[in-house]
């Protein structure tokens, strides 16, 4: 790994510190204005489970706006709304303008503004701004990780604990129930709600991995820079090639020892699962 504030050779040099920075201040601004506002909540998608509001149509209008600014020459999608660009720029933000909507209208503290910088489609530079603490992940593709100013800390534990979406749970149940089993069996499961915070929860080594069938890109790819960023391993657990943004990533984010074993355990769990 490059040296921390180093360019790898992957990242284009107007991907600097600085900008890692500006990223930053600019989701902290945006998290004090969804502390301060008053959402109006509509259903999304045919069962009722998942929830829009008025805030994340808002933050993300915002970034929009402001992330070009940072940036002249980029371009942003986003979970809202989102349409693949017909022809994608070298440079484009891809945003959840608020992961864990579900957990915001029910008041419960956990949902984060993430937002990562696309460079010919890799990830380059990210930010998870978790909305309730007042505390912003962030990362740089050979800078390394940080927590707020301060380079990321990783904590060793000996909670086996670990995050599954309810998506793959209910995959594994159907398709490798002793697989289910086994993970039961093994480790203590959670599901937080907001998968950018799970994967920066992963990051500082308070879950040992973090599994979801049902994530789409604008879930997963802030979280998981900052995670790879701090050692751990991302990929997909199914073969195959890449999903399209919009599509379940069927993904894992581990220890780099556990990946493979867990990666093999979970690939016996293709379905449909969608609920997060």
């Amino acid at each position: 790994m490059p040296a921390q504030g180093a360019a790898s050779p992957e990242t284009p040099a107007v991907v600097d510190d600085a900008l890692r920075l500006s990223l930053v201040a600019l989701l902290a601004a945006l998290g004090r204005e969804v502390l301060a506002a008053k959402a109006d909540v509509s259903a999304k998608g045919s069962d009722g489970l998942d929830l829009v509001t008025s805030v994340d149509l808002a933050i993300q209008s915002r970034l929009e706006t402001a992330l070009p600014a940072l940036l002249p020459g980029s371009s942003v999608t986003g979970e809202e709304g989102y349409a693949a660009l017909a022809a994608p720029p070298d440079l484009v933000w891809l945003v959840d303008p608020l992961d864990g909507t579900v957990n915001f209208v029910a008041g419960l503290p956990i949902y984060a503004i993430a937002v990562v910088l696309l460079a010919q489609g890799v990830p380059v530079l990210a930010a998870v701004q978790d909305v309730p603490r007042g505390l912003c992940y962030s990362a740089r593709k050979g800078g390394g990780a940080f927590t707020g100013a301060s380079p990321l800390r990783r904590h060793d534990t000996p909670a086996r604990l670990c995050a599954i979406s309810s998506g793959l749970i209910r995959n594994l149940a159907r398709n490798a129930p002793a697989t289910l089993d086994a993970l039961m069996g093994e480790w203590k499961l959670r599901n937080l709600g907001s998968q950018a915070l799970q994967l920066c929860h992963a990051a500082e080594g308070h879950l040992r991995f973090v599994a979801s069938h049902e994530a789409r890109a604008w879930d997963d790819f802030a979280g998981a820079l900052i995670a790879t960023e701090a050692g751990l391993r991302y990929g997909r657990y199914l073969p195959g090639p890449a999903p399209a943004a919009d599509a379940p990533q069927s993904s894992l984010c581990a220890e780099p020892d556990l990946f493979d074993a867990i990666a093999r355990g979970l690939a016996r769990s293709p379905g449909t699962g969608e609920t997060e």
